[in-house]
């Protein structure tokens, strides 16, 4: 049987869809192979978010073209959306492109004979819908948590952003499609379900929000938890927090996204909410759930970006308790309005304020690890000796408790041990399908 392996580039989202389709062509008879090892067909899943992520596309694919000629390359995803004539012109590039979203499953958009340099085929989009379902089951190889797909597509069009044109108007998935994948990996044997969509927080199916949704997960069986992979500030988000408040399976990690620490910027990014808005929703976060990692990410050297502006931005990102912070320069992405805004700063102004705030970032990291000393965690295991925390710390186990990875331990906390790493013992073992309320939690 053929050999197919996967690369992908970009977000959780991708990471998600890249699990779906590997699992649809295993179960057409393709063998599963890791990148990097001889392959009949190799997928690549594209990213365009910047015109960075668009050309480390396109160097992967010449990179895949040159080592392996002989296979059948498949490029999917946001990168072919949105350049497809880019595609259509490129010199040794792919043998077959599918946009989003996909009209049908790979499986079934394959030719029957693998055959390379018969001429590019290109997949028309299929038709975006409300409600959407998602056949099969994710599958995510040897890992510890998996990537589940609850909402695609974006209606806020901030002006330096390229996702509503590449995944189109905002769209929730089917709740009882969700409540089906979830528990069908949940008894693969996953305990960490990463919940993943361009903007979850405009989730709604069935009369459920994203609060609505989390509470329908909870009741699922298995030992688990859920984190969600980014929620954008928003009138949703008050109601998230009570539910992570309520139940320690929702992981004490909530990243935030900020993109800028003052107004004027944010106006000018289109963005929905004012850095007062922000504050109010992440001290409600950090009052209601201790022990919780509030993670953002800043854009540095916007079109407009003054003296003042990223002094504001400095002083703001400052005042504000950030477990994860992180820092991107400013990319145009043409076709999105912020690439035709006039004044950007010079690149060695970015380099530089860019250091800056790695360095306040650098800083809060290490800082809310070393607030977790003399707390207690659940750490999802990785390997004998290590793993990840609830909230989002790496966990390294002195002594090794000689438990098998993909194993949910409690551990006490520590010691710091640099950036985001600790050390901690493990006290117990959870019990299955416990939920106690979220509060303190002192190592024993």
């Amino acid at each position: 049987m053929p050999n197919v392996a996967f690369y992908t580039l970009g977000c959780r989202l991708n990471q998600a869809e890249t699990g779906l389709a590997a699992a649809d062509l295993a179960s057409h008879g393709y063998t599963l192979a890791p990148w990097g090892a001889p392959a009949d067909l190799l997928v690549i899943n594209s990213c365009a978010v910047t015109s960075v992520a668009a050309q480390k596309t396109r160097q992967a694919v010449r990179a895949a073209r040159r080592r392996w000629p002989a296979a059948f390359l498949v490029v999917i995803g946001c990168g072919v959306t949105v350049d497809r004539e880019a595609w259509e012109a490129m010199e040794d590039g792919p043998d077959l492109i599918v946009p989003n979203p996909p009209p049908a499953p790979l499986s079934a958009l394959l030719p029957a004979l693998l055959q390379p340099g018969q001429g590019l085929v290109c997949i028309d989009p299929g038709e975006p819908q409300d409600g959407f379902t998602i056949p099969g089951v994710g599958f995510f190889g040897e890992r510890t948590r998996a990537n589940l797909k609850v909402q695609d597509g974006c209606d806020f069009f901030c002006s330096y952003c390229i996702v509503p044109y590449t995944r189109g108007r905002a769209r929730s998935r089917d709740a009882d499609d969700v409540l089906r994948e979830a528990q069908a990996l949940l008894d693969n044997g996953y305990h960490e379900l990463v919940l993943s969509g361009v903007n979850l927080t405009t989730y709604y199916n069935q009369g459920l929000d994203l609060a609505g949704l989390l509470r329908r997960l909870l009741s699922l069986k298995g030992d688990f938890r859920i984190r969600l992979s980014s929620a954008e500030p928003g009138p949703v988000l008050e109601r998230v927090i009570d539910v992570m408040a309520e139940d320690q399976r929702i992981c004490r990690f909530l990243h935030l996204p900020l993109q800028y620490g003052e107004d004027s910027i944010l106006h000018s990014m289109r963005r929905h909410y004012c850095t007062a808005d922000y504050r109010r929703l992440a001290e409600m976060a950090l009052t209601r759930i201790d022990g919780l990692c509030l993670g953002a990410d800043v854009i540095v050297g916007f079109p407009g970006e003054t003296d003042a502006s990223f002094a504001s931005c400095h002083d703001f990102l400052s005042s504000l308790p950030f477990g994860l912070l992180h820092v991107f320069s400013y990319s145009p992405r043409p076709g999105t309005v912020a690439a035709s805004l006039p004044g950007r700063p010079p690149s060695r102004l970015v380099k530089r304020r860019s250091e800056t705030l790695l360095a306040v970032a650098a800083a809060k990291a290490e800082a809310f690890a070393a607030s977790q000393i003399g707390q207690a965690a659940t750490v999802l295991l990785e390997s004998v000796d290590s793993g990840w925390s609830d909230n989002y710390l790496q966990v390294r186990l002195e002594p090794p408790a000689g438990l098998p990875a993909n194993t949910l331990v409690e551990v006490a906390i520590t010691a710091a041990a640099g950036n985001r790493e600790v050390l901690g013992r493990v006290v117990s073992q959870p019990a299955s399908n416990q939920a106690p309320s979220r509060g303190g939690k002192p190592c024993p």
